[in-house]
């Protein structure tokens, strides 16, 4: 079977489409601004510790040093200013 790739566009194709469910580029991009953000926590010697607070429904963010020491606790909305790389992080947290 032969096929002209010149005509062939993948698009066009529901077995070449993007799967549902797949990340938008936005999220892409804040997925990659997380992770530049997380590399530099680290190399400052710092990284974010996620967990339940004592009551289940709360998340706890935690700002701890390579050890796992706790140096902050931090609101969710700041952890989430930090991972975007706001001016949170720029502020000198880590």
């Amino acid at each position: 079977m032969l096929i002209d790739a010149s005509s062939f566009h993948a698009d066009d194709d529901p077995l070449y489409a993007e799967p549902a469910g797949s990340p938008s580029a936005e999220a892409l991009l804040a997925m990659r601004a997380a992770g530049e953000v997380g590399r530099q926590l680290h190399e400052a010697g710092r990284q974010l510790r996620f967990a339940l607070a004592p009551s289940p429904a709360r998340v706890e963010v935690l700002l701890c040093d390579v050890d796992g020491i706790v140096i902050s606790r931090l609101s969710p909305s700041h952890a989430l200013e930090i991972m975007s790389g706001g001016a949170a992080f720029m502020g000198g947290i880590a």
